[in-house]
C-alpha cells in the first residue's frame, strides 16, 4: 500500500497534466456517490447535479473527504432500532454493494490495462515505431488515473466501514 501511494505521488508530480485533471462527482437516486473523469459518461439525468473536483485542490496524501450524510438525523426522537446511523438497512446494503462492485470493475479493468501495457511494450521493442511509444504513454496515463480511482474507492469503502461500525450496523449488511 505504501509503495502504491508513493508511486501515485511520483506520478502526480512527474506528470503535471494528470495533477490538473478534472474529476466529476454525482449522487444517483439511490444515494450512491459516483466519480469519473469523463463528463460524457455521466447519465443525462444527473448532469445537473454534477460537482467538479480538481485533484490539485487536495494534497495527494490527504484522504478524501467523507461524503455528507444523505438523510437528516432526527433531532427530537431517538433512532429506531432498525435505523442505523440515520440510514435504513437497504441504504447500507446498497451503498456497500455499489462501492464494492465499482471497485471490482475498476480493479478488473486495471488488470486488463496492465496486460495491454505489457503487450504494447513488447511491440515497441520489436518494431520501434513512434505510434507504439504514444500508445504506451497513453496507456500509462490511463493506468495512473485508474489507480487514483481505485485509491479513492478504497478510501470511501474504509470510511463507510468506519461509519457502519460507529452506527452499529450488522456485519451481514456490509457484504
Amino acid at each position: 500500500m505504501k509503495v502504491s501511494l508513493l508511486f501515485l505521488v511520483f506520478l502526480l508530480t512527474a506528470f503535471p497534466a494528470l495533477s490538473q485533471a478534472a474529476f466529476y462527482e454525482w449522487v444517483d437516486s439511490q444515494g450512491v456517490t459516483h466519480f469519473t473523469d469523463n463528463h460524457d459518461s455521466i447519465p443525462a439525468k444527473y448532469r445537473s447535479k454534477v460537482r467538479k473536483l480538481d485533484i490539485a485542490d487536495q494534497p495527494a496524501s490527504a484522504p478524501a473527504a467523507a461524503p455528507a450524510p444523505r438523510a437528516p438525523e432526527p433531532s427530537v426522537a431517538p433512532a429506531k432500532p432498525a435505523d442505523y446511523g440515520g440510514q435504513s438497512e437497504d441504504w447500507w446494503r446498497g451503498r456497500f454493494k455499489a462501492l464494492r462492485s465499482e471497485l471490482k470493475a475498476l480493479e478488473d479493468a486495471h488488470a486488463a490495462k496492465q496486460s495491454k501495457l505489457v503487450e504494447l511494450r513488447r511491440k515497441r521493442v520489436i518494431y520501434m515505431r513512434a505510434q507504439d511509444r504514444e500508445a504506451i504513454n497513453s496507456m500509462q496515463a490511463e493506468i495512473s488515473t485508474n489507480e487514483l480511482h481505485i485509491s479513492e474507492l478504497q478510501t470511501q469503502l474504509a470510511d463507510l466501514e468506519r461509519r457502519a461500525t460507529q452506527a452499529g450496523v450488522p456485519s451481514e449488511w456490509r457484504q
